[in-house]
């Protein structure tokens, strides 16, 4: 009985310590409904704690319920990233009971290797360049299996419609290497492409519309089924643009034959056509409306009667007309167009019965595709939320919103269909890119001083979406034996639930400039161009800005002011030099103030402002300078006027992904500077040509043209070749300056104007803004004769590094 007995007593402990065990466990759920203050991993190895930071953000700070526990958990199992998270709570401190929410996960392995095998007419590299996976990747098998199938894909569009990809996964001590296994099979082209029944359209036109391709010089001629299809509509639309309503393909019959010299099937391509009548559009009437007059519903149709019917004008009338509606939130509306013909006249009318429901309301606004930017940054951006009546023109605002803030590289708002028949779920999907910059430079320049080193070090760090919450901070620094600056800045867009933007600057800066100085010479005249003299600068600056902004319909509209404040010291002997610049004199060896104030008013209608293709913008920036007397020596108001334009010559498709596309943008500015009378104004406050901004090429026009009134023009066509990446640009700049704003309106010559044109290179990724010009510069003389100007290194020519500045 004794062994009984022990097991008796073994199954008496251990449903006690359960029992205990469950009672603790009841006793100790102390963690709902307290506040999460932080959440930890354990077990990362090759998934970084940056890639969760963007989900796991938006938790913290939540009380913990089921709800808040599922959610997270769904959203981290929706990663593909771990076999198994096992979750369990713990008290942050000891003396407080917020909660440390901590996941010990097993991450999937990862690939180690990707190879190929049996591919012997397409290269590996090229196969690469197909699919997603790469080494490195966590192992998630139907990523592989999506790219098996693109691998197959990419085979039929070169002919191989036979081909076969399968895939092997080894799993080894470094992780699992994938192989793709590929029988290629005979290789498929189109020998001859024959049209049969065609006499309106000639065989050589439609061949040119068709996407299948006779193999020849630089075509492939690859045959796939599936795009034979797609040729038939592509005809048949044709045939139908020109008013062949009942044009068709009745077959396409498709003869092969093997040529065994070039080892592959060689096809015989037929389409039969049936062509029919042309009719003209005889005009449409309209019954069931109540919102919209039939005499603004017609106007949107794209035909005219008695003109020849067209299928592709006639539907871009009908979305217009759904359009009319849809943005005014009847997104129900049911829309009946009823074809009737005369086949005596060869004409076809319309009849358009519509059903009016009540209008949509917003029931859910969804964001997909945000594993950084936390969600309420980008809920913000968009002036429209759960309840509101649908609005397309509200969404396109939103949707230009967010471009804007340049953290995603694409944004698809797509509604759906809500719980109700008037309710709409509008979903964003967005794709994040890259909101953190590190550049590096180094500039060589030319010897003047034996004892200076010609090496000039320049780092930014900048991040724009600080934390996923929509912040900037930025810091730069530049380091030379003749200057030395640190600079700091921080912005965000938003205070609270309210659309203010706050920045903040903060540099300081160190250097050994040249100055001109006033010389008198042999003779006793005065030169104050051409001697120069070094000194030493010190700078410290401060500057605080805000901005409110509005987003109506039409446009963004923005009134912001600001304050700057800046220490100044400039060291050098009195007694041997006298500078032109009359603030270096004011401030020689000792500290000067230098305070401004400003206010600005903007109008934006450009679609996207960091590049836009279509819309204007518009500003006037007021700035006074000098805000203490008998300490300041500067009081002066300073006007600039900014006005620009865009618009879209040619947007013509070449592939799904890419168009030609050409923009005209067209840009002036106007500064004038009012000084207060009796009161000093310094060299480095008056405008004069940069040869970066204005009056690009001309790099040493600024000895020349220091005024108090700067008019700035510049035209461009630009031609985007990467979308988002680089584009082409051909631009022309014409820039003047005068003494007095005055003079600018009534002694302004075209022998004032500094010309320059060229081509350039311009980058659009946000972190690299580089514009590179080459610039051809003329100006014209008294008489209007206009000559390329060669005194600044020799060449009409000249090499520009400018950036993109965006005029918010």
């Amino acid at each position: 009985m004794q062994p009984l007995k022990r097991k008796l007593l073994a199954l008496f402990v251990l449903f006690s310590t359960a029992v205990i065990f469950l009672n603790a466990q009841e006793s100790d759920e102390w963690f709902w409904n307290k506040t999460v203050t932080k959440i930890e991993f354990e077990g990362l190895k090759n998934v970084r704690k940056s890639e969760l930071n963007g989900i796991i953000s938006s938790y913290t700070g939540r009380p913990f319920t089921e709800e808040l526990y599922n959610d997270l958990l769904d959203r981290l199992y929706a990663l593909d990233l771990f076999d198994d998270i096992e979750p369990f709570a713990r008290h942050e401190s000891d003396k407080n009971d917020n909660v440390l929410l901590v996941f010990n996960v097993t991450e999937r392995p990862v690939i180690a290797s990707v190879n190929f095998k049996g591919n012997r007419e397409i290269r590996n590299g090229e196969l690469r360049e197909q699919i997603k996976i790469k080494a490195s990747d966590i192992y998630v098998e139907g990523k592989v299996l999506i790219d098996e199938r693109t691998i197959r894909d990419y085979y039929i569009q070169k002919g191989y419609s036979a081909s076969k990809v399968t895939h092997i996964a080894e799993e080894t001590d470094s992780g699992v290497d994938i192989t793709f296994v590929i029988d290629e099979g005979a290789n498929t082209v189109i020998r001859t492409i024959n049209m049969q029944g065609n006499t309106v359209a000639s065989t050589r036109v439609l061949k040119s519309k068709i996407q299948s391709k006779e193999v020849g010089f630089l075509k492939d001629g690859a045959f796939q089924s599936s795009v034979l299809d797609m040729d038939r509509q592509i005809i048949e639309n044709y045939y139908q643009e020109r008013g062949y309503i009942d044009a068709s393909v009745l077959d396409v019959t498709v003869d092969t034959e093997f040529n065994e010299e070039k080892n592959r099937n060689e096809l015989t391509v037929t389409f039969i056509i049936q062509e029919g009548v042309q009719y003209t559009y005889g005009g449409m009437t309209v019954s069931g409306n109540e919102v919209f007059s039939s005499e603004q519903i017609l106007s949107l149709m794209k035909l005219t009667e008695g003109s020849v019917y067209n299928v592709v004008k006639f539907q871009e009338g009908l979305t217009a007309i759904t359009s009319l509606y849809y943005e005014s939130g009847y997104m129900s509306n049911e829309f009946y167009p009823t074809p009737s013909r005369d086949t005596s006249r060869n004409e076809v009318s319309y009849h358009l019965t519509i059903v009016e429901n009540a209008r949509s309301h917003i029931e859910n606004i969804i964001i997909k595709g945000n594993t950084r930017t936390k969600d309420y940054v980008i809920r913000r951006e968009i002036p429209i939320s759960s309840g509101d009546i649908f609005s397309r023109d509200k969404i396109m605002n939103g949707l230009r919103s967010l471009y804007n803030l340049q953290y995603f590289s694409n944004i698809v708002p797509e509604p759906q269909q809500g719980s109700e028949p008037n309710l709409v779920d509008l979903v964003f999907s967005v794709e994040e890119q890259s909101t953190t910059s590190l550049q590096f430079g180094m500039t060589f320049s030319g010897v003047t001083d034996p004892n200076e080193i010609p090496i000039s070090l320049y780092g930014k760090l900048e991040n724009s979406n600080l934390f996923g919450e929509g912040k900037s901070f930025g810091t730069s620094a530049t380091i030379s034996t003749t200057e030395q600056s640190l600079d700091f800045s921080y912005s965000q867009n938003w205070l609270g639930s309210l659309p203010i933007s706050y920045s903040q600057t903060l540099s300081f800066s160190h250097g050994t400039p040249y100055a001109q100085v006033s010389r008198f010479l042999p003779n006793m005249q005065l030169d104050q161009y051409y001697y120069y003299m070094t000194y030493e600068a010190w700078s410290a600056s401060l500057g605080t800005a805000f901005a409110r902004r509005w987003s109506p319909d039409y446009a963004i509209l923005t009134l912001a002011g600001g304050v700057t404040n800046t220490l100044t010291y400039y060291i050098f002997d009195e007694s041997m030099y006298t500078p032109t610049d009359l603030g270096i004199s004011y401030y020689a060896n000792r500290a000067g103030i230098l305070n401004s104030v400003y206010g600005s008013f903007s109008v934006d209608n450009r679609d996207i402002n960091y590049d836009p293709s279509k819309g204007w913008f518009g500003s006037e920036r007021l700035g006074w300078y000098g805000l203490i007397p008998g300490i300041e020596q500067e009081f002066f108001l300073r006007s600039d006027t900014k006005l620009e334009g865009y618009f879209t010559l040619l947007n013509i498709p070449v592939t799904e992904e890419w168009s030609f596309k050409m923009v005209f943008a067209a840009q002036t500015g106007f500064t004038a500077l009012f000084p207060v009378a009796g009161t000093v104004l310094s060299d480095s406050n008056k405008t004069y040509i940069d040869g970066m901004f204005n009056g690009r090429g001309w790099s040493y026009a600024y000895k020349y043209t220091k005024g108090q009134a700067l008019l700035s023009n510049n035209i461009e066509l630009r031609v985007p070749i990467v979308p988002n990446m680089i584009g082409v640009d051909f631009f022309w700049d014409a820039a003047a300056v005068k003494s007095t704003a005055g003079e600018m309106f009534t002694n302004l010559s075209i022998s004032d104007f500094y010309f320059s044109f060229g081509p350039g290179i311009r980058f659009l990724i946000p972190q690299f803004p580089l514009h590179l010009l080459f610039a051809f510069k003329y100006r014209h003389d008294e008489s209007g004769v206009p000559h390329f100007d060669s005194s600044d290194n020799g060449s009409v020519f000249q090499f520009v590094l400018s950036f993109n500045i965006t005029n918010r």
